[in-house]
């Protein structure tokens, strides 16, 4: 059965770099999708609804589905424009789905965002993207606090893949 591993939350939350280290413990034919790569790399749109990078990603998704035993899928995937298509393919998978919110105050992503090397923006534009409680409404998802810590965090979906096949 397919895992199926979705990290979410505001910038600065630590997704990518949670998902990085992830895709690397978890090795061969693990699939890696990051909304970032997807959306700003790849197809150089907006994120605002209905951008082509949200289908690019559907497909993407269910490549992995058929074809992975692992498939990581990290980003904001704001509930608003990624929301819609997460619900309609994550039910219409057999495949074993954790979900994890990154529930952080928005000081929290800004104190995150000033650990990273080479970024090109800052606080004023982490507050015009920052959305409070962008929960999916989908059974199991999982709210991260401030409190955990990167090795934690990767600590947690293992020992809840383990938990779950």
């Amino acid at each position: 059965m397919v895992n199926i591993i979705i990290i979410r939350g505001n910038s600065g939350s630590g997704k990518t770099t949670v998902a990085r280290k992830l895709h690397k413990i978890l090795g061969e034919g693990t699939l890696l999708i990051s909304q970032d790569v997807v959306r700003r790399d790849m197809l150089k749109v907006h994120d605002r609804p209905n951008n082509l990078a949200i289908s690019l990603i559907e497909h993407m998704l269910k490549f992995g589905i058929e074809n992975c035993e692992f498939v990581i899928l990290e980003g904001i995937l704001a509930n608003n424009k990624y929301g819609d298509m997460l619900r309609n393919t994550l039910n219409n998978t057999k495949s074993n789905v954790l979900l994890y919110y990154y529930d952080l105050p928005f000081e929290e992503t800004v104190n995150r965002h000033n650990t990273k090397d080479n970024t090109n923006f800052g606080k004023p534009e982490l507050k015009s993207w920052y959305v409070a409680n962008d929960y999916l409404g989908i059974k199991g998802e999982k709210l991260i606090s401030q409190k955990v810590s990167l090795e934690e965090m990767i600590n947690i979906i293992l020992t809840d893949l383990k938990h779950s096949n």
